[in-house]
């Protein structure tokens, strides 16, 4: 019989020693997000398999990925414990801002859950002209911009990791989480560019 032998509930043999051991079948163990505009990498779905082939593979997920369409992504660095995240009420992604654990009580140690070291990829940071509405690309003013988002990171604790002008997407890495973001003043302070959403 082995490795075919199927539980009453329809688990494989060994399956059936993981639902026993963590008291949840493994759809329970996976995170939750409900949003069709959210997704993860590896898709939960991908993770369920995982854990079915791999127990205990949900405890030590490498370099998760949490992004919003349209707004950004997270990838967080090493390995991350995703069993009964509630991904959703965690991480938020606004419009050229994320915020991870918008309650700073439930805020784990650095270094523990989400807290941990990860690249933000943050969506929509143009360099846009206020007069005419243009998207500059390249040129003194993009490269001034560029300059203002490797002070902002450096403001907020983060280190720039790139800028591309042409997709609008700005990098950075962080060694924990809180609110990440740019403000249409910041762009004001420097002297530069309009936000995207004026447009």
């Amino acid at each position: 019989m082995g490795d075919s032998y199927k539980t009453l509930t329809g688990h494989r043999a060994g399956e059936a020693a993981i639902v026993y051991e963590h008291g949840a079948d493994i759809e329970a163990l996976m995170p939750k997000l409900r949003h069709s505009d959210y997704y993860t990498e590896p898709r939960i779905q991908e993770l369920a398999a995982k854990e079915r082939a791999e127990p205990g593979f949900c405890r030590r997920v490498r370099d998760f990925v949490v992004g919003r369409h349209g707004f950004g992504s997270i990838k967080f660095m090493g390995e991350t414990d995703v069993r009964r995240l509630d991904l959703e009420s965690l991480i938020q992604f606004n419009n050229r801002e994320v915020i991870v654990y918008m309650d700073d009580s439930k805020k784990p140690p650095v270094g523990q859950g989400l807290n941990k070291p990860a690249e933000v990829t943050l969506l929509n940071i143009k360099c846009i002209d206020k007069k005419t509405r243009k998207q500059y690309t390249e040129g003194p003013k993009v490269e001034k911009y560029k300059e203002m988002l490797k002070q902002k990171a450096v403001d907020q604790g983060a280190e720039f990791v790139s800028y591309d002008p042409v997709k609008g997407e700005w990098k950075f890495r962080v060694d924990h989480f809180s609110k990440y973001e740019l403000r249409d003043d910041d762009e004001a302070a420097w002297g530069l560019c309009d936000d995207a959403n004026e447009l």
